[in-house]
């Protein structure tokens, strides 16, 4: 649940508790992450973790470590776009 309170203020239910916080993001954004973080706990919580604060720290490890694969990810993709676009340049010179 989002309740927005003025252009920036944000009041998000997660895991039950309430959170207000301020954000440049657009509302939509705002919520994809506040919905994305509470299913997360809950997801946590649904393994065996009972303990609110757990869940939270086990769930914030598993967010982190899906935020460094896929950055992980990016990087080596770059690196693969980068040099097909430079093999692509040399062919395209070699043809000349």
């Amino acid at each position: 649940m989002i309740t927005r309170k003025d252009d920036r203020t944000y009041t998000l239910r997660i895991a039950g508790r309430d959170y207000t916080l301020t954000s440049g993001d657009a509302p939509e954004h705002v919520r994809r992450v506040a919905v994305y973080v509470d299913r997360k706990i809950a997801e946590t919580q649904s393994s065996g973790f009972v303990n609110r604060e757990s869940a939270a720290v086990i769930a914030g490890l598993s967010i982190a470590d899906e935020l460094l694969t896929a950055q992980d990810d990016n990087t080596r993709l770059r690196r693969e776009l980068m040099q097909a676009r430079q093999e692509l340049n040399e062919l395209k010179h070699a043809g000349k």
